[in-house]
């Protein structure tokens, strides 16, 4: 592919300003850096913030509702306190991608920034109507950091032979992270308090703020560096076309003023030179139903996480299983360690089954988890179903992301992203606050049904209507 050569670290001669001036016979434009660093450094300098997030926001996976129960909340109460984080990464993802793909910038940084408030606020809480404005914060936080570096990732990925093996070493750090955290919160608060675990929590990002400040500027240049290479290497929505660097032909000489910036916002103009408006992008994206369709699905998966895993589980281990903390964050993490074992397996799920089929798995996996449950209703049931959650979410993860990058157009991607992550956030609101008020008004069994539901419902959709992918050209190992 026209990019090989900058991501294996190509020459000089063939760098985007030398190809523009010898080629199109103009002034060379600022000068880009030739090739992008290695896939490795890039993850360490994403990780090594995010992780720390994910370790932070993990701790308080039993912690939080409980306290929140301690504090005089209901479950109704305690699922819209869970679900405010959702509704702030809603309100943030479109425009994170906008300011993004405007600035050539990333915001991990300001992302984890709002996160250490978040922390500190549980820290002084005093009363659960307080827990909503700093889960919101976390929340908004979480949105920065999640949709920045989807969409560095993204585009530095997408053409990328082994993308399916980088996505999944990529999530094994993150659910380990978060996967490992309850555990821990959990035996912090049984042994000392819930604000000994909310002190924790806030070391942790503060060493996590620190990082993030530290790799702002590295990970800007690599937004740069992306752009320029996907404006200059074959954008078919180009308003000339451009295939790559080597085949500017003499009738690209008509683009007024040519160089870095007027090639970037070439991305913004239709086949024909038409510019609809910016959010014209967005709505167009709305008709494409394989990529709705992923959308549902990741908001069922959302739904099914954040509905069981951050509610049902505490809720229903501690008042009808009569399990403490301790003993409810030990399985927890026993079961996102089993996941976090099958995403590193998933690369070659992905490429024995194809990403479709991998993906269509994954939700069996976890609807027959939810489903033991229900029929068994005890506690070797109870574990089942939590571990098999994790293991489902082992296995679609990278998968997922890789059905995103093939089912919209390359040009696209932060816009899709943007919409991606908010239509898929409506999980985080959505899942808290119905299944909650599903258990408060009916029983915890009803609320399990309504989770297995939402995941079959989706599965379904997705697996007998959405469109599947040349697998096997992404996915080689």
């Amino acid at each position: 592919m026209a990019s090989d050569n900058n991501q294996n670290g190509g020459d000089k001669a063939d760098s985007p300003s030398a190809a523009i001036g010898e080629t199109a016979g103009i002034a060379p434009a600022p000068p880009v850096p030739p090739a992008p660093p290695s896939m490795k450094r890039l993850l360490i300098a994403i990780l090594s913030t995010i992780a720390l997030a994910d370790f932070g926001l993990g701790l308080n996976t039993v912690v939080l509702p409980l306290y929140a129960k301690s504090l005089g909340a209901n479950i109704i109460t305690i699922g819209l306190i869970i679900a405010s984080f959702g509704l702030a990464r809603i309100f943030i993802n479109i425009p994170i991608s906008i300011i993004s793909k405007r600035r050539n910038s990333q915001y991990i940084h300001i992302g984890i920034l709002f996160i250490f408030f978040g922390a500190v606020g549980y820290l002084f809480s005093t009363a659960y109507y307080q827990l909503f404005i700093f889960r919101f914060l976390e929340g908004f936080g979480s949105g920065i950091i999640n949709t920045s570096s989807m969409i560095i990732l993204t585009k530095r990925l997408y053409k990328e032979e082994k993308r399916a093996k980088v996505l999944s070493r990529y999530m094994i750090a993150r659910r380990l992270s978060m996967g490992s955290a309850p555990f821990l919160g959990a035996i912090v608060a049984y042994e000392f308090t819930d604000k000994a675990a909310f002190l924790l929590y806030a070391v942790i990002i503060t060493i996590g703020l620190i990082i993030a400040f530290y790799n702002k500027k590295f990970l800007n240049t690599i937004n740069t560096i992306n752009d320029a290479g996907k404006a200059l290497n074959g954008n078919s929505n180009n308003s000339n076309n451009l295939k790559n660097l080597k085949n500017i032909n003499d009738e690209d000489t008509n683009i007024p003023n040519t160089n870095i910036t007027n090639i970037n916002t070439a991305d913004d103009k239709l086949p024909g030179g038409a510019q609809p408006g910016h959010m014209k992008k967005y709505f167009s994206l709305l008709y494409n139903f394989n990529f709705i369709a992923l959308c549902f699905l990741t908001f069922s998966f959302f739904f099914s996480r954040i509905g069981s895993r951050r509610e049902l589980v505490p809720l229903v281990g501690y008042s009808v299983m009569n399990l403490n903390k301790a003993d409810i964050g030990l399985l927890v993490s026993i079961s996102a360690i089993i996941g976090v074992v099958l995403t590193y397996y998933s690369d070659r799920v992905i490429n024995a089954m194809g990403v479709k089929k991998s993906i269509i798995t994954s939700f069996v996996i976890t609807a027959v988890g939810i489903l033991s449950f229900i029929a068994f209703q005890n506690i070797i049931a109870f574990g089942l179903s939590i571990i098999l959650l994790s293991a489902g979410g082992g296995f679609s993860g990278p998968a997922r992301n890789l059905y995103l990058m093939d089912s919209v157009d390359k040009s696209r991607y932060d816009e899709a992203i943007g919409i991606y992550r908010t239509l898929s956030d409506l999980g985080f609101v959505l899942g808290p606050f119905a299944v909650g008020a599903v258990f408060e008004y009916y029983n915890y069994i009803s609320a399990y049904s309504l989770v297995a539901f939402i995941i079959i419902l989706a599965a379904v959709l997705f697996g007998f209507f959405a469109k599947s992918y040349n697998d096997t050209a992404v996915v080689s190992d």
